[in-house]
């Protein structure tokens, strides 16, 4: 039976008042973007767009957010002066590209930068602050091991002043939390490590990933007891969310130097997203682990019962391909990296 109009803006508005991102919303609103698009009505595509782009976003179905994002950035370029309401929303996204952009070494540079020019000109448009576009540059940096322009968007990012694009502070410090690991520079950490764990902070996805990230750095500094409890802890928030590559792979290799055993369920919880090659950053990450928890478990007498060869060979050509890519050798280390371990 053909839908109303109020059945049809009813429905949207179930769907997007669900917080939880899941493959039933998706489809609920791939069907309604089908409806727009047989009656022709873009506005309502845009709106099925959007709400697609934030719940794939979600979902680590990164592929599915390019494809909506380019069309809902063409119809609002097209209609920004009846899109004034959507303004805000619409450049929020604009973080979620810049964020998984970067993790796809098919993007050539050109593009990445292209990207990144307009992600400043959408924000200089509509007056607002920068402090998002430094951020995300600053996290493209580190991404790409580009060290000393992660060290200038880094003070850029935090003299811009915050405004209602800024990510939430708890999600700042984490960012910040990362980047002072990345130095090495933990006595900077440790008070910010103090403040997410002790929630003065917190928001949707802060703590819970903030525990992954402690984990190489206690090991190193001895705190293993405090180290073991934060994964027990951490991997609870992200078991059933196989696309955190990342925060997975960092659980592993913690677990392949103090319980090796254990990582293979984590390893197995994953694994399909992995291979599905839908995030080539996190899966290079994930299966640099794999090889290591693969090496830990022979090295204490026990059958690995999976096989890593494979792997290897596909981590050494993600790692190329990003090199080649961000035109230096940031991979090939972080790869040795792992042997070292």
């Amino acid at each position: 039976m053909k839908m109303t109009v109020d059945q049809y803006w009813d429905k949207w508005e179930e769907l997007m008042s669900r917080e939880e991102a899941s493959f039933e919303k998706w489809d609920g609103l791939e069907d309604l973007l089908f409806i727009a698009q047989k009656e022709g009505d873009l506005y309502k595509e845009f709106c099925c767009r959007f709400g697609i782009m934030r719940t794939v976003n979600y979902l680590g179905e990164y592929e599915e957010l390019f494809d909506h994002f380019e069309w809902c950035n063409g119809f609002f370029l097209d209609n920004e002066e009846n899109l004034e309401d959507w303004v805000e929303s619409f450049l929020w996204i604009y973080k979620w590209m810049a964020e998984h952009l970067v993790k796809m070494p098919g993007i050539e540079m050109e593009l990445l930068d292209a990207f990144f020019n307009d992600f400043q000109e959408a924000y200089d448009r509509y007056g607002y602050s920068l402090r998002p576009y430094y951020q995300h540059q600053h996290k493209r940096a580190l991404k790409t091991g580009e060290v000393e322009d992660a060290h200038a968007y880094y003070h850029e990012w935090l003299a811009a002043e915050r405004d209602s694009l800024a990510d939430c502070e708890a999600c700042e410090y984490q960012t910040q939390l990362e980047y002072f690991y990345f130095t090495g520079e933990k006595e900077k950490a440790a008070p910010i490590e103090k403040l997410l764990l002790s929630k003065e902070v917190c928001c949707g996805e802060i703590p819970h990933l903030t525990y992954s990230k402690l984990l190489l750095p206690y090991y190193e500094d001895g705190r293993v007891e405090e180290a073991v409890r934060y994964q027990s802890e951490g991997y609870f928030f992200i078991y059933d969310k196989p696309h955190f590559l990342i925060e997975a792979s960092e659980h592993i290799r913690f677990l392949a130097l103090t319980e090796p055993l254990r990582g293979i369920k984590v390893l197995e919880r994953h694994i399909e997203y992995a291979d599905s090659g839908k995030d080539p950053y996190g899966m290079f990450y994930f299966y640099m682990s794999a090889i290591v928890l693969h090496r830990k478990l022979l090295e204490a007498g026990h059958r690995p019962g999976f096989a890593v060869d494979v792997m290897s060979e596909v981590a050494e050509e993600i790692a190329e391909d990003f090199d080649e890519r961000n035109g230096n050798d940031f991979f090939e280390r972080e790869m040795e990296r792992f042997y070292s371990l």
